[in-house]
């Protein structure tokens, strides 16, 4: 096994030829972790029973509060180096802390289910499990430093110059910025129906949506901040994806997300940049019409979805090297639900855990209330859901690889 030159390589194992052990039983449920400290230990467990090829690493994550928060990941490469590599499929979860529940539950699956049926003599696959482990571990989307950890993604640093003086405006109109004394937002409380269509203020919400959820970089206490500069596991990835990608001739990458969209329903989005998904190769492996039992192909133009500045998916096109095709894509399980009502809903929940990390709450019944709803967004205590997301994940992936030619 070669390693890879890169200083965020902390350690690698040698594995013998073994498959995943003990996971082939699992109820749906089991699935899901308990905790972030659960969730690491058996990805780590599932990791270092893989056979051939295998690289097991992780990247600590700086902490004021905690010691034990790491970026890990699993490198597996081609198995046969006689041959020229093909594709490289890229599993990310948890980049939004507290989605890394249903994000681990996948892989845990794709690890136990679908990889010991993978043909990888020219393939290879990094998956990386919690992008934001502080997010995940104290039930947050952000990071400690209340940054959106997909809109921090940029190779030339240009994004963190980009000027969002529409998000800037919004955040100046329905922020607070006071400790949360109710379940209704302000922006909530400037909600009325107009020509059919829900209006915040002088604000439609099809204007708001797309103005804030983008991501802005010049208040960390303004809506969706993608920060001032890279995280340092968002440079960790990067380099790492700099030194994989460069074999094949196919990227496609998979990044696990919970919230928009209808309950329980696979939304695979973009990131609204042409370059991230070549027609060709998203062509070649997703058939929407033919697997709308599987998932729905959202456009981000539709609305109530976005263009996303500073996304993970931007990284791939800005890596690729001539001829190379990249495909990446967002997995999106649908919480809440898609209609205008349930939009409204999560959009007051969001704003209302801000402003309270912020500045803040009242009483400490309300914090709870808060703050249990919210994580609801990303995590429902909801059987049907669960089992709804493993299934439309396995079929996604069954039917990628199967088109792919490597099932």
């Amino acid at each position: 096994m070669e390693l890879l030159k890169t200083p965020a390589s902390v350690f690698v194992l040698k594995q013998k030829m073994w498959q995943v052990r003990g996971m082939k039983n699992l109820k749906i449920d089991e699935y899901f972790p308990k905790s972030y400290s659960d969730s690491r230990q058996r990805f780590l467990e599932q990791a270092s029973h893989i056979r051939e090829a295998c690289q097991i690493g992780f990247w600590p994550v700086s902490s004021k509060s905690d010691t034990d928060l790491f970026v890990d990941y699993l490198w597996l490469g081609p198995t046969d180096k006689t041959v020229k590599p093909e594709k490289c499929f890229v599993i990310t979860s948890g980049i939004h802390g507290s989605e890394g529940y249903a994000g681990s539950a996948i892989q845990s699956m794709f690890l136990s289910e679908i990889l010991p049926q993978i043909d990888r003599r020219r393939t290879g696959f990094l998956v990386v499990h919690a992008m934001n482990p502080y997010g995940f571990k104290h039930h947050r989307r952000c990071t400690e430093n209340n940054i959106n950890l997909n809109r921090n993604f940029s190779i030339s640093g240009e994004i963190f110059k980009r000027d969002c003086s529409e998000s800037t405006r919004m955040s100046q109109v329905f922020l607070t910025r006071r400790p949360v004394s109710s379940k209704e937002s302000f922006l909530l409380k400037s909600k009325h129906i107009l020509a059919e269509k829900i209006w915040f203020g002088d604000f439609s919400m099809d204007q708001v949506v797309k103005a804030v959820s983008p991501g802005q970089f010049q208040n960390p206490e303004d809506l969706e901040y993608g920060g001032k500069c890279l995280e340092p596991q968002s440079l960790n990835l990067i380099e790492m994806l700099r030194n994989v990608m460069g074999p094949f001739k196919d990227i496609i990458g998979f990044d696990l997300h919970t919230g928009l969209g209808d309950r329980g329903r696979l939304h695979l989005l973009t990131d609204g940049n042409d370059t991230s998904v070549d027609q060709g190769l998203f062509n070649e492996l997703f058939k929407p019409k033919e697997d709308q039992s599987i998932y729905v192909f959202t456009p981000s133009d539709e609305e109530g979805f976005y263009e996303v500045h500073g996304s993970l998916n931007s990284v791939f096109a800005d890596l690729k090297i001539k001829d190379q095709r990249v495909c990446s894509i967002t997995m999106e399980f649908g919480t809440l639900g898609h209609s205008l009502e349930a939009q409204v809903a999560g959009w007051n929940s969001f704003v209302l855990d801000h402003e309270g990390h912020f500045y803040g709450f009242t009483d400490s019944d309300l914090k709870n209330q808060i703050t249990t709803e919210n994580f609801e967004r990303s995590y429902p205590n909801d059987h049907r859901w669960r089992h709804d997301v493993i299934i439309a994940a396995r079929g996604l992936f069954e039917s990628v690889l199967m088109r792919a030619k490597l099932l």
